[in-house]
């Protein structure tokens, strides 16, 4: 069935939308309405990841200046409703109403608001009002090829190509402090010098190891999972039959006095791997995910993705398996009659292909 967009107004009418004793202020590019009837937001179209306008098709982000004569007009319960039309160069687009969710509690500190469109934007709609660029060149996946023989290089090289070059480099972890690591955390110390983002995980790699003990001995903690819940460590002193690429443990609960801790299915080197695939796709800025469907129905993704051959990533958990693309990163939890797979990116225009297999959207960013 051909949708069309609904019919563009001018700025005076989407204004008169307000009412009497109309107000203007301007929040960042986006201009708002305060009159006695309603509160109208107009938002500039394109593609502002993070900055006002629409992020996706329910959400619409207002940031600025802090304007506390407008806070109580977007409290959850508001009196009045708000209406958001978007610019285009024809005219200007009706988005329907929205209310806030989220913006903060005190008036005078009134500088930005999410709000939740009441209906979401049709795909064409969310096409007019924020179009989606071509991503242009990206990230490669020839590191997979690296992963089973030089896992370290394989880090490396993706590391290298995911992440933006930082304008400083990282120099907190000392070159005497690199040297007693095992090569494959000194590597990863290494790389952070390079590209900071990988110790800004939500989850990550700490800056400086620390040394603990548990129930199989001296250890050394290289990495924290759910505000130090769980750890991730290794041997310390390093068990001379582990050779240069230690097992690695992951211990529940380390503040315990007998807390669980099992070995991880990789090598520290492979495990480095795992950890930071895990942590790109937590902090990329576009994501999808589908709802649980038959793993069946996602078999044309096999020949769109190359599975990374390390174990699924936190078997207790989420048994994450780990596949990429050019620009695109992908786990799939499930067994094999249901499934649940995630994506990441770079750039929405990597995610905006996928529309074109039909799968029911959990979250989608493209």
């Amino acid at each position: 069935m051909l949708r069309t967009l609904p019919s563009l107004i001018t700025e005076e009418e989407a204004l008169s939308v307000a009412g009497a004793g109309l107000l203007r202020y301007a929040m960042g590019p986006a201009l708002i309405g305060a009159g006695t009837n309603a509160t109208v937001v107009i938002v500039e179209s394109g593609d502002n990841p993070k900055a006002s306008g629409v992020q996706d098709s329910v959400w619409v982000l207002l940031r600025g200046d802090r304007i506390p004569e407008l806070h109580s007009r977007f409290e959850f319960w508001g009196a009045l409703p708000i209406h958001v039309f978007a610019r285009l160069e024809e005219g200007y687009l009706p988005l329907g109403t929205a209310q806030c969710r989220a913006m903060p509690s005190a008036p005078a500190n009134f500088d930005r608001a999410e709000l939740r469109l009441s209906q979401p934007l049709t795909r064409e709609m969310l096409d007019a009002v924020r179009p989606v660029p071509s991503p242009g060149p990206v990230p490669g996946v020839d590191w997979i090829d690296l992963v089973g023989t030089a896992p370290i290089r394989a880090l490396e090289s993706f590391v290298l190509g995911w992440f933006p070059e930082a304008e400083t480099a990282d120099n907190e972890t000392t070159a005497n402090e690199l040297d007693n690591l095992p090569e494959a955390l000194a590597a990863f110390h290494r790389l952070a010098r390079l590209r900071p983002a990988i110790h800004r995980f939500i989850d990550p790699v700490l800056k400086k190891p620390r040394h603990a003990s548990g129930p199989l001995g001296d250890r050394l903690v290289f990495a924290m999972w759910n505000g130090a819940g769980k750890d991730w460590s290794i041997p310390w002193p390093l068990n001379k039959p582990d050779g240069p690429d230690p097992r690695v443990w992951f211990t529940e609960d380390p503040d315990d006095p007998t807390p669980e801790t099992t070995l991880e299915e990789e090598p520290l080197s492979r495990f480095l791997l795992q950890f930071t695939l895990n942590g790109a796709m937590n902090v990329a800025p576009y994501g999808a995910r589908t709802y649980c469907m038959p793993t069946a129905r996602f078999d044309a993704l096999w020949n769109l993705l190359r599975p990374i051959p390390v174990s699924p990533f936190m078997p207790t958990y989420q048994a994450e398996r780990f596949f990429a693309a050019p620009g695109l990163l992908a786990h799939v939890s499930g067994d094999e009659d249901e499934a649940v797979v995630g994506f990441s990116a770079l750039h929405r225009g990597t995610l905006t292909p996928l529309l074109e297999h039909g799968f029911r959207w959990f979250q989608f960013d493209g």
